[in-house]
């Protein structure tokens, strides 16, 4: 009488039971209801929404062996009070024991009871993975693939795990960080993708091969890829948490565009613009003189050349004669007036200086030829006979467009580099072409052989 008086006295349990009737209808079935509640299976409002507000199927029950073994290694006590690796370890296999049809019941338990959010906080990138494979051969998981790697290794879309809102919470949390962490490989593959990019470009002969090489391949990596839904309460956070992580590459797709672009210009026989700098340092003795430049351009590029020659003095005039190793020779001109001097090249380049103390001197060069202009300062010593002379001389410069190139950049018919001239689409004929026309497309590294197989096309 006491129990019969407590099962009548205890409140009822909040959940939901399939509706059998109303109350005093006939049962369907012959077996008789549980005690305190109707027959069918029943489901609180708390699990109701780790399913995600749906009704499932009965799955198997979860193993009472396995979920104690977990329990131990997720739980903190005296005998393990620190969580390390090991249980991260151990707690992998023992989920990889679950059978399938009670794997998403047992993770489900692990949420409701705080295991899985130990669980996931507990794993690196590689136990991360494991984990989200085991879930996926499980059924738990959907994957959505990757794109295919490209030319010089341009990496394709990051593979990622669907992050199904019907996921218990800490198992989403360990999908966008597996997802952060496919796209920060992605951003460090692109970045050296395009060193390698660059390296390409460098190694390039001709404009033709330039072409063939192709312009660089960009990046997009957008929040798109994750495959949130608009209305998944967690995309803000789950897509702030991606952008945070994805990191962003040293190298850019504007420096590996123009660098091709300085390729170009000087498989062409021109000098890209930009800043550059200068260190020449000579030796001379009488009228024998030698010297050697080295320069560095803002992108990247460098040089030495080395030259040799004769000094020809009278008064204040003074003649330079220097050959290159290429058999290159160059004149220069130089006027000396107490502590100002002028000299003038057959480059072009024209050069003022000033003294600057007894062994040092600050000049300004400007070079129409070529567009550029710099300055520095040059240092000088000699011994008391002045027969023997050792400079050393530091610089910097910048270099625009010349006029040619500058009529050219605001051109409208003057394809890029990378751009198909539009006298190809109409078929017309290499001889056909106005000489104008063709000189210009000759500039730029086209031949008659290429024009009239690009024109089949």
């Amino acid at each position: 009488m006491q129990s019969l008086a407590s099962t009548a006295s205890r409140p009822a349990r909040n959940e939901l039971r399939p509706y059998d009737g109303p109350p005093g209808a006939p049962a369907h079935s012959a077996v008789a209801p549980p005690p305190g509640g109707l027959a069918g299976p029943a489901v609180s409002a708390r699990e109701l929404a780790a399913m995600g507000g749906r009704l499932r199927p009965a799955s198997a029950p979860v193993p009472e062996d396995v979920y104690a073994t977990l329990q131990s290694h997720l739980t903190r006590s005296l005998s393990n009070p620190f969580l390390t690796g090991s249980d991260v370890q151990a707690s992998h296999a023992a989920l990889g024991s679950v059978p399938q049809e009670a794997y998403r019941a047992t993770l489900e338990r692990m949420d409701r009871d705080g295991l899985l959010a130990t669980y996931v906080s507990r794993m690196d990138g590689p136990s991360r993975q494991s984990f989200l494979e085991q879930a996926a051969s499980s059924g738990v998981l959907q994957r959505r693939p990757g794109g295919v790697t490209g030319e010089l290794g341009m990496p394709g879309r990051p593979e990622v795990f669907v992050n199904d809102p019907k996921l218990p919470g800490a198992m989403r949390d360990a999908v966008n960080a597996h997802a952060t962490d496919t796209g920060h490989a992605s951003v460090q593959a692109y970045d050296a993708y395009l060193r390698r990019y660059g390296e390409a470009v460098e190694q390039t002969d001709s404009l033709r091969a330039l072409r063939t090489l192709g312009p660089p391949q960009s990046l997009e990596l957008r929040e798109t890829v994750l495959g949130l839904a608009w209305a998944d309460p967690q995309r803000a956070r789950y897509e702030a948490a991606w952008k945070a992580g994805l990191g962003r590459p040293q190298a850019s797709h504007v420096q590996a565009y123009e660098k091709a672009t300085a390729r170009a210009l000087v498989l062409s026989g021109q000098q890209p613009a930009g800043v550059f700098l200068t260190a020449e340092v000579s030796a001379s003795h009488d009228l024998f003189k030698l010297k050697s430049e080295a320069h560095l351009e803002s992108r990247g590029s460098s040089g030495v050349q080395a030259q040799a020659g004769a000094v020809a003095k009278a008064g204040p005039l003074e003649l330079e004669l220097m050959t290159d190793a290429h058999g290159k020779t160059e004149a220069e001109l130089q006027l000396s007036v107490g502590i100002a001097g002028v000299s003038r090249d057959s480059e072009g380049k024209a050069e003022l200086s000033l003294g600057a103390g007894q062994h040092a001197r600050a000049h300004a060069n400007l070079n129409p030829r070529t567009a550029e202009f710099g300055g520095g300062v040059a240092f000088e010593l000699s011994d008391k006979s002045h027969q023997h002379h050792a400079g050393l001389k530091l610089g910097y410069g910048l270099r625009g467009l010349p006029p040619e190139r500058a009529g050219q950049a605001v051109r409208n018919d003057v394809p890029g580099v990378f751009s198909r001239p539009k006298d190809l689409d109409p078929g017309t004929a290499w001889d056909a072409l106005p000489a104008e026309r063709r000189a210009l497309y000759e500039r730029q590294g086209w031949t008659r052989e290429e024009w009239a197989e690009d024109s089949r096309r």
